[in-house]
């Protein structure tokens, strides 16, 4: 495929994605929306705009010797990740399609489980105090065994790595917090308890020494988008813009500190090759360099059947060893996979290596569909005459779910999703039993 083309295509992917902001957006009176946010975060800036860069010579930087074969396989997973674009926005419309055979209505139901479970977990404070009171807790056990070990540092994931046994146990306290964090933000900003605002707060300097900064993001970016939603066009695009470039840089500045280096002017020398050419926004090249390696035999679902297996820890099964998806793709690249994490082929990736292009187009309906229902939430509840952050925040874990289902990698935290669920409700029936009144008044609230 010429060049010609292949930018051809990506400016027309990008248009669409503008246009489409601009009148079902903008117009309407948003300045953000999650349809909008996360087809850029998930699709359009990992892959339309990152494409010339994902080409470029400078990636030799990380790929070294294999930069001619990595940069021949831009233009095909381009085009498969283009496929996944248009696939999602089929789900959405799909979704959004009024055949009067009550499906739309059943499957919403069923959607809904989540955000009600998720409901009842900041239906009482004193449920979330205490859960954040374990998190804490688990946090200072863990981190005391790592700084003994290794003195003060800021990578507990390296050290996990190290130690595989530790993995799964940073595993289950990393996720156990953010969902704990995260659901006390969203209560603390609709009831003003100002104890769920210091468990958040204390739970995110914890994670900091984790050494993912995934992490941190995770814990803010649901609440902070639901926000954004709820100011409409009394947010400024620039102050917007502000904002989510304070956050960036701050994100990158970690990753050097995680790797001993607290130098401001060596980080801002280095902060665009960081961004362009370093590992966080690298989907497409990434996709491209275990492309590249590949041997065009499809994995048939066996890294999804890994992660149906992920309550197993890997150490201890070899299938899982060999086939969880960061294994599998520092394999084929050539990596160790005891030591190397692994690649993101991006949100479609995944789904390529195990079923072709029929897998994309499946987990691209998925997303639209799951996609255009947490929008439509999210503004019913933030739209309405008494605006609940706490409904909106609850519905948007469902785009957790949805991207953990197409990328396996984090499937392990949707165990620890519904093991938090059952707890917290263990937690409110022998709550109930002490003080039944209080609590009944209190969920109902």
């Amino acid at each position: 495929m010429s060049l010609r083309v292949l930018y051809g295509l990506d400016l027309f992917a990008i248009a669409l994605f503008a246009i489409s902001y601009y009148r079902n957006c903008y117009r309407r009176g948003y300045r953000i929306d999650f349809w909008h946010a996360e087809l850029f975060l998930l699709c359009v800036f990992p892959n339309m705009i990152m494409l010339p860069f994902a080409k470029s010579g400078l990636n030799v930087i990380v790929v070294g010797a294999d930069l001619d074969a990595v940069v021949a396989a831009v233009p095909t997973v381009f085009l498969i990740a283009l496929l996944g674009y248009f696939a999602i926005l089929l789900g959405g419309k799909l979704w959004q399609l009024k055949a009067g055979l009550g499906l739309r209505t059943a499957a919403a139901h069923l959607l809904d489980l989540v955000p009600r479970c998720s409901m009842m977990l900041m239906s009482s404070r004193a449920v979330l105090v205490f859960q954040a009171c374990v998190c804490l807790l688990l946090q200072f056990i863990i981190l005391a065994l790592y700084f003994s070990a290794n003195g003060f540092a800021f990578d507990l994931r390296a050290y996990t790595f190290a130690n595989p046994t530790l993995r799964p146990i940073a595993l289950i306290i990393s996720n156990y917090s953010i969902v704990i964090a995260s659901h006390c933000l969203a209560r603390y900003i609709d009831l003003r308890e100002r104890i769920l605002l210091l468990c958040t707060l204390a739970l995110t300097l914890g994670l900091v020494f984790f050494g993912a900064r995934g992490n941190l993001v995770a814990i803010y970016i649901s609440v902070l988008l639901c926000y954004f939603v709820w100011l409409r066009d009394r947010l400024s695009l620039l102050r917007m813009a502000v904002v989510i470039g304070l956050i960036t840089i701050f994100g990158f500045y970690l990753g050097n500190v995680r790797s001993g280096d607290y130098s401001l002017s060596a980080f801002f020398g280095s902060f665009l090759d960081a961004v362009f050419y370093g590992n966080t926004f690298s989907d497409l090249r990434d996709f491209a360099w275990v492309y590249s390696a590949w041997d065009h035999v499809f994995w048939g679902g066996r890294t999804y059947l890994s992660a149906v297996l992920s309550f197993v820890p890997r150490f201890a099964s070899h299938f899982r060893d060999t086939w969880a998806l960061g294994a599998k793709t520092a394999a084929t690249a050539g990596f160790d996979p005891e030591v190397h994490p692994g690649l993101r082929p991006g949100i479609f990736g995944e789904s390529f290596f195990n079923f072709g292009v029929l897998g994309v187009f499946a987990i691209g309906l998925m997303l639209g569909t799951v996609l255009r229902h947490v929008d439509s939430e999210v503004k019913g509840a933030l739209g309405s005459s008494q605006p609940s952050m706490m409904k909106a925040f609850a519905a948007t874990i469902l785009i957790t779910v949805a991207t953990t289902l197409a990328v396996s990698a984090g499937f392990s935290g949707l165990y620890i999703l519904a093991g938090i669920y059952f707890f917290t409700w263990f937690c409110i029936l022998v709550q109930r039993f002490f003080r039944p009144r209080r609590v009944l008044n209190e969920i109902a609230e």
